[in-house]
């Protein structure tokens, strides 16, 4: 049997392309409600112990699913979307998809890895090495969606294939799911949260057969070391030691400033990243950049960059229309924002490439 056919990507390509997209929305996803205590979100998955799911004697952390973003995504009928998941352990996997999404027409949703190492209760020198760990198991596999003209078109770069031993190695890194093992194997639970996450990657696999791509695996060539330093933030930050939201930051930034320069709007809700980059009324970001609440952000940042096109098709914006990037945790992005999220990234990838008066990129 052969092997699937590599889509390579070049980066210097992606940043040649005229094309350009309305809105990015990023979620880094820690899986759960970090900033404000560690509770049970959308995004946790099965038997994790949070501080509103604890593991008791009884129920051994979250009853239930996390909750499948990406996917669904493509089929609401929009015009033009680019979807990912990524994971900052594969750097130039992360960057790539964050400067093709930019580069793309429509609107784009990427949802990435993020590790907590206080809420998931692991050392911080740990953080990286469980990253990887998470995707070469199968647990977060990375795929991208090109939807266009309504009709989505599926690839995907590794960890489709669940490998059971590293499954479980993974599981038991973290404090989190420490309960699952000790005092008692609770094999059980082990093995559903396994079966979901193949349940899922079986789907994933069927949809590649259906809408998948003439060549399936996307390969982001980055020459990473030709790569200026990122612009957007100022070195430090007040996340915690090995926060996987630091790393999902400046690949982010690093891939923007590549594609935007400074001309770049960032929208970033209430939750880690926005709390530890606007201490004590001293803002770490170097470019504009707007705070708002769980509910609303994502219709901020579809906000800005219409009214920015408005005033351009009126002759009232001299200016290249800037770049804007919407960054969300799970409230923003599983729970509380979601309608506010879905509704944008609909306008966004939609009503927006419909109209003729806001077609200027």
């Amino acid at each position: 049997m052969s092997k699937p056919e590599r889509n390579v990507i070049n980066f210097e390509d992606i940043l040649k392309r005229k094309e350009k997209s309305n809105v990015l929305y990023l979620n880094y996803d820690n899986e759960a409600f970090m900033n404000t205590g560690i509770q049970e979100s959308g995004g946790t998955p099965p038997y994790a112990n949070t501080t509103t799911g604890p593991a008791g004697e009884k129920i051994p952390g979250k009853i239930g699913v996390k909750q499948d973003l990406v996917t669904p995504f493509a089929f609401y009928g929009t015009q033009k979307l680019f979807l990912a998941t990524t994971n900052p352990a594969y750097p130039a996997d992360f960057m790539g998809k964050i400067a093709d999404a930019l580069k793309s027409n429509g609107s784009a949703f990427i949802q990435a890895y993020s590790d907590c190492m206080r809420g998931w209760r692991h050392d911080a020198k740990d953080a990286l090495k469980i990253s990887k760990l998470a995707t070469d198991c199968g647990y977060w596999p990375l795929y991208t969606v090109r939807v266009e003209d309504g009709m989505p078109i599926f690839s995907y770069y590794r960890g489709l294939d669940i490998e059971k031993d590293k499954f479980v190695e993974y599981l038991n890194s973290m404090g989190r799911f420490r309960h699952l093992f000790k005092p008692k194997f609770l094999e059980k639970s082990i093995d559903e949260i396994i079966f979901y996450a193949e349940q899922r990657n079986s789907k994933l696999r069927n949809l590649m057969e259906k809408f998948g791509a003439e060549k399936p695996i996307d390969f982001y060539k980055v020459d990473r070391k030709s790569l200026e330093p990122q612009q957007h933030l100022f070195p430090g930050h007040g996340l915690c030691p090995g926060c996987g939201a630091g790393m999902v930051l400046n690949q982010m930034a690093t891939a923007a400033t590549a594609v935007a320069g400074n001309n770049i709007i960032y929208v970033n809700n209430t939750s880690c990243s926005e709390v530890s980059t606007s201490k004590d009324f001293v803002t770490s970001w170097r470019v504009p950049w707007v705070h708002h609440l769980f509910e609303s952000g994502a219709t901020i940042a579809d906000a800005i960059s219409t009214t920015k096109k408005i005033l351009k098709s009126k002759g009232l914006y001299k200016k290249e229309i800037p770049y804007v990037i919407h960054i969300g945790g799970d409230g923003s992005t599983y729970d509380i924002g979601f309608q506010f999220l879905k509704a944008a990234l609909i306008r966004t990838s939609s009503f927006v490439e419909m109209n003729e008066y806001l077609a200027q990129k």
